[in-house]
């Protein structure tokens, strides 16, 4: 969304209105610290949070705008000073909020990595591959859109046929090697990118769409999945039951390393079905490996669940979120004080490190 055009005065009293109302709540306390915040205005001698003070003055909320350059661009254009603010030791987190607009320069690829010109865009410093989408795509035979509960997103490569190398390799590859996929959508030039979520890769297929030259050629169609889909949305097959996963932990393992590998079989199936199928495997080998203690503080499971099994739970040590696909190098069975304290306790962090070591160790 463009920013609406207001004057300088009004953003002059969105800033005195930030000081009446939100500069002494305990929301806001410190927030020059907080490594949401980039970028701030400097004006009489105090910061004043720059996506704030445009929602303020402006009425849109700030996450139906692009920060960075695109709101600094705006506020300087009125005569203000920006500043960045000063990063400590910590790095950024990596999060996003659906909806939410971003610039891909300072708040997508700047900061986490990754090429700032290719649709696809994996980062070398962060467990995250970062796609991107638009409308202005079909000039190069991308189709994306939804389809069945999946979101069809054509692979890379403007002419000729297309092959799994790069970054399409890397969609393909994303759950063996522990990377997250974050979708983005382009609003249009110089409007950001809407972040549509994370999702997981189903599989793959050949189609056939015209190059940039408008040469028909055959083209890379990736299934993904929104990750966190709760497994009573995808609707039970009559045969579905633990009788499929198996009973030693040896087949268990090859079951789960065998479900990430990606695979261009069985279309039929729906996506979503097909990534919760995949990713029981992967639990229950994790389940199994862990043999009724947490794998992060190695106490027993606090219970038995009404069939017998220690009760656990699956963790992914590479992203914010569970649920979705990823390799038993990268999921740990842990009891759920563990798991609400690396999602949310001070030291979550510091666990989840320790968590990811172990499992590097176990796993290889």
């Amino acid at each position: 969304m463009a920013i609406k055009s207001v004057s300088k005065e009004r953003i002059d009293k969105a800033m005195l209105e930030f000081d009446r109302k939100f500069r002494s709540k305990r929301e806001w306390q410190g927030w020059e610290n907080h490594l949401a915040h980039r970028y701030a205005i400097h004006a009489g001698g105090e910061l004043y949070p720059a996506k704030k003070i445009v929602s303020l003055a402006t009425g849109i909320a700030v996450g139906e705008f692009s920060g960075g350059h695109p709101t600094n661009s705006y506020l300087e254009k009125r005569g203000f000073i920006i500043v960045e603010l000063p990063r400590g030791d910590g790095e950024p987190v990596l999060q996003f909020t659906p909806g939410a607009v971003y610039d891909r320069k300072t708040e997508i690829n700047g900061p986490f990595g990754g090429s700032l010109q290719h649709g696809i865009a994996p980062s070398a410093t962060y467990p995250a591959i970062f796609l991107f989408t638009g409308d202005s795509g079909t000039q190069y035979g991308y189709t994306d859109d939804w389809d069945n509960g999946a979101y069809l997103y054509t692979g890379e490569g403007r002419s000729g046929p297309m092959t799994l190398i790069r970054g399409n390799r890397a969609i393909a590859e994303h759950a063996e090697d522990g990377r997250a996929l974050h979708l983005f959508k382009s609003l249009g030039k110089g409007k950001g990118y809407a972040y549509e979520g994370e999702f997981s890769c189903a599989d793959m297929f050949n189609r056939t769409l015209p190059d940039v030259s408008g040469q028909a050629r055959t083209a890379i169609v990736f299934r993904l999945v929104p990750v966190g889909i709760p497994s009573g949305m995808i609707e039970a097959e009559e045969d579905e039951g633990e009788a499929d996963l198996p009973d030693s932990l040896a087949a268990a393992r090859l079951a789960a390393l065998a479900a990430c590998k990606p695979s261009s079989d069985e279309l039929g199936q729906s996506a979503p079905r097909k990534i919760y199928q995949r990713s029981r495997k992967v639990a229950h080998y994790v389940l199994m490996r862990a043999q009724g203690e947490c794998e992060s503080c190695k106490m027993p499971a606090p219970f038995m669940k009404k069939d017998g099994t220690p009760y656990l739970e699956p963790h992914h040590v590479n992203r914010l979120s569970d649920g979705g696909l990823d390799h038993p190098r990268y999921v740990g069975a842990v009891c759920p004080s563990c798991h609400r304290e690396i999602h949310s306790g001070v030291h979550g962090a510091l666990v989840n490190e320790s968590l990811k070591q172990r499992l590097e160790a176990i796993e290889g």
